[in-house]
């Protein structure tokens, strides 16, 4: 008996500590949020670049712009193209290359959801 008045008084010191804290807690969870979008974000443009890149070696060129859906479904079979073109705040990506078919630019529109601006990711290549 006394074990659980014991857990029971731990378990209200711990719950009037995080609602103490509810601020901190939650700008935390925001800020980790934001951190694993952009860290994923990133990462699936690595991959994606590094696929690119690959290509580019084997083949002496990029994909052009109207066959590169079909190219990410050739490449990425495991995931859905969907997925694969979208960044973490879930907006698309979006994939450019250059008219000798020589280099690329692949863009996030990053957290605000709008291209051309300092929040925005970029992967140019090869």
């Amino acid at each position: 008996m006394v074990e659980i008045i014991r857990n029971l008084i731990l378990g209200s010191i711990t719950l009037g500590v995080i609602a103490g804290n509810s601020d901190s807690i939650l700008k935390f969870y925001d800020e980790t949020v934001a951190m694993s979008r952009q860290v994923a974000t990133a990462g699936d443009m690595r991959t994606i670049s590094l696929m690119l890149d690959y290509h580019y070696l084997k083949k002496g060129r990029l994909p052009v712009l109207k066959n590169y859906d079909k190219w990410l479904e050739k490449n990425f079979k495991e995931n859905e193209l969907k997925a694969v073109m979208t960044d973490h705040w879930g907006n698309p990506m979006i994939y450019t290359v250059s008219k000798d078919k020589k280099q690329y630019v692949l863009v996030s529109s990053g957290p605000d959801g709008v291209f051309d601006t300092e929040d925005d990711l970029r992967r140019t290549g090869p």
